[in-house]
Formats: structure tokens, C-alpha cells, sequence
């Protein structure tokens, strides 16, 4: 199953077919910017076809829409005298058509041009609970489609009609937040995902807006279904396990509060101390009982209550910034079974099965490789939060897969 590249102007219209390359690389991220860059030789009619402000639509064989599309934003010649010889290489790249939302704020007012922004209530507009899919269509086609100011309309998009029962409820305050990254909130919090993708058909950019799907029975990754190429996964030991935390009192009168993680300190066999100095707790020590009591005269019962509550939440959170931790990486590929853009999408729930142990999550991002013959060199999807920086903690996941597998070798 091969790949090809249509090309289109800045007026969106198709223009040609690249179909000999060096190389072509691109990244499909889920409500978020992707990415392409396409290496070709130079000097080439096929080299000429891709101008400023126009792009390409990158197809998969037997799949109906591209599965990614956007403008150039980068040229780039190369020559040396090993490698990119005679007219050299053309190296061209850009982001996906999604980088359309972050390039528009979401304005006060988007009725009112910057200079009346001030007329707007403030400190923000706020979104109604309208469901997410409904408030993700209204703030892109209020900053960039019809409904916008003349001069911040993007010409040649379709945003078809309104969903109304993609996502769920949300409300939220929007001061010149870019709407790109807004949306990601949105989607994390209400599962309502979009994408822009060109549309062959109507020379135009069609604004998709959708559900994720649960495919976690259907698309599975497996060492047995040789659809993955490399697993790992590692167990990491606590950081912290004994938080003390320092309230306002002040020398002989300051309280002092511990928390322990006594289940870690009796798993991996250590204990570990930290000090969180929290003078802002409102909180001082009652020398003949040792129990916190009020810091300041004033306060009420109410507000003794709040800062008791803040003292052991602020000693939840440290602890758990340095708990036990657990993640796993996975490696898939393309199978004749199982193939990204046929069978799976981002945006869509699959299954890891590894060691005796299944987890599924949504998929978030592929990274496709194809060789100069158009056929795939590498796929490699990232699901949950692998590969972010803020990786979800699977510490019983991966457990579960370590005390399976020592079952199966101690049955060995």
C-alpha cells in the first residue's frame, strides 16, 4: 500500500502530482499542529510545482480522505558534491492545515475590530455550555470563518453545519487565549476533536469536527499479532515518601505536619524525607496538645477548616509529584491487518497487549516515514501520554505486566 502527494495553489486548486521523491516525513497529531516535509530533487517539473501559499494533500491507497494536509512554510536548496549532486535537492516542508486555529486569538468581542476590543465585557468573554463540538466550530468560525471580521476571514473553507451532540457540556473564559491551544483544553476535558483536511472534490478545506472512536476490541498491538516491533516498560522507585510540611507559626509555635507513603516505604524498602515550608497555611501548633489551631485570632471555624484541608492537599500533591512511577513505550507497525489511516485514526482508542497485561488509550500522534517508492518505511503511533512531557503514571499497569511475567517464567 503506497502514498502519493497532491499539490494545490493558494488558491486551493489542484495543480499536480509528486509522485518521485527522496523522501517524505510527516506527523499527524490529534487536535493539535502537524507537520511535513517532503525531500525532492531540484529543477524538476515536479520540483515546480509547489509555490508559496499553496501545499499539499498527503494520500494513503485505499483510504478516502488525505491523511493530512497543509501550505508550505519552508524551502530550503541543497548541493554537496556527494550526495545532493547535478541541481541539487529541494527541501519543503509546513504544518498541517489544523495550525490555521493557532494562528487567530479569541478576541473579547469577535464582532469588534482590535481598537474596540474595549468595549467588551471584561475580564473575559465567556463560553456558554454549549457541548464542546458546538464551542469548537463557533470559535473557529467566528475568528477565521463567515462569522468573522472581514479581514480575519480565511478564504476556501467549508465548516459545514453546527454539531450539537459532539462532546460534552463546557464553560469556559476566553481572553485572547489562541484558539488552537484552547481547543486542546477542550478536548482533554470534553472529548470533542477537529481537524482541517483539503478536500479534493470541492478545492476547498473541510472542517471536520468528531467523537473519538473506541476501536480498543478491533486495533490491537501485540508481540503475537507482529504488530509491534519493540516494547519497554519501567518501574521507577518512589522519589519521596515522608512529606513534612511547615505551616505560619513561628518558632516554638509553628506546626509542623507528616504524611507517609507506607505502602512504597514497605514495597521498595526506603524512606525518603522532604520538607514543604507552606507559611501561607494559616495554621500554628497548640503546645499542650500538639494539635493545629488557629494562626490568627480572626479567623472563623470556617477558615481553620480551609487551612486544615490545604495542609494535608499540599501533602497529597507532594507526595504524589514523587511517588512510584511506572510508564511503558511501544513501537507498532504497519501490518497487512492493521494499517494507520485504514483501520485507525488519531483520535481513536486501541489496545496494547504486552506480557499478559492490556491496556488501551486513545491514539494521539503517528509519525509516518515513506521511501522514495512511495511505500511505508516506518509508522509509529503514540498512544496515551507516551512520548509528552507529562506522561501518565502506569505504575499499576506496568506492575501487573512484571508479576505476570514472572509468573510465566517461574512456569518455565
Amino acid at each position: 500500500m503506497g502514498y502519493r502527494v497532491e499539490v494545490f495553489d493558494k488558491s486551493l486548486k489542484r495543480v499536480g502530482e509528486i509522485d518521485q521523491w527522496l523522501s517524505l516525513d510527516f506527523t499527524v497529531r490529534l487536535c493539535q499542529e502537524g507537520a511535513w516535509q517532503l525531500l525532492i530533487k531540484d529543477g524538476t517539473p515536479q520540483s515546480e510545482l509547489i509555490e508559496k501559499g499553496g501545499g499539499i494533500a498527503i494520500w494513503r491507497d485505499g483510504v478516502s480522505k488525505p491523511l493530512l494536509s497543509g501550505q508550505v512554510d519552508t524551502y530550503q536548496k541543497y548541493w554537496t558534491k556527494v550526495q545532493h549532486t547535478g541541481p541539487g535537492s529541494l527541501y519543503i516542508a509546513g504544518k498541517c492545515h489544523n495550525t490555521m486555529a493557532y494562528r487567530r486569538l479569541a478576541f473579547l468581542d469577535p464582532t469588534k475590530p482590535v481598537e474596540q476590543q474595549y468595549q467588551a465585557r471584561m475580564p473575559g468573554r465567556i463560553v456558554p455550555g454549549s457541548r464542546a463540538g458546538s464551542a469548537i466550530w463557533s470559535e473557529l468560525r467566528n475568528s477565521l470563518g463567515p462569522s468573522a471580521l472581514t479581514n480575519r476571514q480565511v478564504p476556501g473553507i467549508n465548516f459545514g453545519t453546527q454539531p450539537t451532540t459532539i462532546g460534552i457540556p463546557l464553560s469556559d473564559s476566553l481572553q485572547f487565549d489562541s484558539i488552537g491551544s484552547k481547543i486542546e483544553e477542550w478536548y482533554g476535558k470534553r472529548g470533542a476533536a477537529y481537524r482541517f483536511i483539503y478536500n479534493a472534490e470541492t478545492q476547498q478545506i473541510d472542517l471536520e469536527i468528531f467523537a473519538p472512536r473506541d476501536r480498543s476490541k478491533e486495533v490491537r498491538f501485540s508481540p503475537e499479532l507482529g504488530n509491534l516491533r519493540e516494547y519497554i516498560w519501567t518501574l521507577n522507585a518512589p522519589k519521596v515518601t515522608r512529606v513534612i510540611v511547615g505551616c505560619a507559626g513561628e518558632k516554638l509555635e509553628r506546626y509542623f505536619y507528616q504524611k507517609i507513603d507506607a505502602a512504597s516505604e514497605a514495597e521498595w524498602g526506603v524512606q525518603i524525607e522532604s520538607f514543604l515550608d507552606r507559611r501561607d497555611i494559616q495554621l500554628k501548633v497548640d503546645r499542650a496538645t500538639g494539635l493545629p489551631v488557629k494562626a490568627d485570632s480572626t479567623m472563623t471555624a470556617d477558615d481553620l477548616t480551609a487551612a486544615k484541608d490545604a495542609l494535608t492537599e499540599a501533602a497529597s500533591d507532594a507526595l504524589t509529584e514523587g511517588e512510584k512511577n511506572g510508564n511503558f513505550q511501544i513501537y507498532p507497525i504497519d501490518t497487512e491487518a492493521c494499517q494507520f489511516g485504514r483501520d485507525y485514526y488519531v483520535g481513536d482508542k486501541v489496545t496494547v497487549a504486552v506480557d499478559g497485561t492490556e491496556y488501551s488509550d486513545v491514539v494521539r500522534e503517528v509519525v509516518v516515514s515513506v521511501d522514495d517508492g512511495g511505500n511505508t518505511q516506518d509508522v509509529s503511533p503514540k498512544i496515551g501520554e507516551q512520548g509528552t512531557g507529562d506522561p501518565l503514571n502506569l505504575y499499576k499497569t506496568v506492575y501487573e505486566m512484571q508479576k505476570k511475567l514472572r509468573r510465566l517464567e517461574a512456569r518455565m
